[in-house]
């Protein structure tokens, strides 16, 4: 029979291209969205569609649905809150995960992925709250723990770095600077010595599947590292691969609060798994697909995994489609 799947956060970055290699891998997927999410189309065919509304009766119909796995990806990241945004990043990422780890609770042998954030961890703490946004996540993570331990759900949660690949439609540092080389109006940033750290996006997919082997009633948390530059380092090395320096007013701006001035270690990393993707191969791809004004929408195409996966209760067979075993 299929492997059913639910994916929140499906239309984000990373959740379109894990949704997309689970459809190429025979899952049954069903999505949860907010109401107000703009389905693609090759997604809206072929997934399950939950709306989560306020009432929170969006929970029963995920337990009707009866998933093997859950990937919970959905969140509002806000690195500087007001009064207007304490709400949302309440509700996004502490009450409507708790809404969905209960549906689960009622359900046999589950497995839940959550993916933290590393801004949970300033200077390397097991925990050191960089914002408000860090701060939720956390307080989802103890919910995790608690819904592990007390409630039958095996789980795990995992945190990525910066992501970038093709597909990127977020108004994040990648986009930026294609926009300022294209426009020749410099960005305005800090003096430019903080870390950043990108992974490829399908060196995450990868991870998130490795995941599941290590979901547990102990719900531990792992880290995926990516590769690191300096923020100044990373606008010369996309300056060279755009052809063209990006032109950038360095020290315009303070560094924000709790910056990350070094790669913030906590947490192991995920078994099974290894970084295949190069930032100095990839990147240019990725910057191809932010330059082409045209492919503003881009259908992810559900390309057929290269490795299998085995994990316990679950296998994959050698044509690659998802089975319980």
């Amino acid at each position: 029979m299929p492997f059913k799947v639910v994916v929140t956060g499906a239309t984000g970055f990373m959740g379109m291209h894990l949704t997309s290699r689970l459809m190429s891998m025979g899952a049954e997927v069903a999505i949860v969205v907010r109401g107000t999410s703009r389905i693609p189309e090759w997604m809206a065919s072929r997934a399950h569609v939950i709306t989560a509304d306020a009432s929170g009766s969006w929970t029963g119909e995920v337990r009707s649905y009866a998933p093997d796995v859950c990937f919970h990806l959905a969140a509002q990241s806000i690195q500087v809150h007001d009064d207007s945004t304490v709400g949302h990043l309440l509700d996004a990422n502490v009450i409507m995960g708790t809404q969905l780890l209960q549906a689960l609770s009622h359900l046999e042998g589950v497995r839940f992925v959550n993916v933290g954030s590393v801004w949970q961890h300033h200077d390397s703490r097991p925990y050191g709250p960089s914002s408000l946004y860090a701060a939720t996540k956390q307080a989802f993570v103890d919910i995790v723990q608690f819904y592990a331990e007390c409630c039958g759900v095996r789980a795990a949660t995992v945190e990525f770095p910066d992501t970038y690949g093709p597909a990127d439609e977020r108004k994040k540092l990648l986009r930026l600077l294609v926009d300022a080389s294209e426009t020749g109006v410099a960005l305005q940033m800090s003096p430019g010595g903080q870390v950043i750290e990108m992974i490829h996006i399908d060196d995450v997919v990868d991870a998130l599947l490795a995941t599941l082997s290590a979901a547990s009633h102990e719900a531990p948390s792992f880290r995926v590292p990516g590769e690191v530059l300096r923020l100044k380092e990373f606008v010369g090395v996309v300056s060279l691969m755009l052809g063209a320096e990006v032109p950038v007013h360095w020290g315009a701006r303070p560094y924000r609060p709790r910056e990350t001035m070094e790669t913030w270690n906590h947490f192991p990393c995920v078994a099974d798994w290894e970084r295949k993707r190069s930032l100095f191969t990839e990147l240019p791809v990725a910057l191809a697909s932010l330059r082409d004004r045209a492919n503003t929408s881009v259908r992810i195409p559900a390309q057929p995994t290269k490795q299998p996966l085995e994990i316990t209760e679950v296998s994959i067979t050698s044509s690659d489609r998802l089975t319980t075993s």
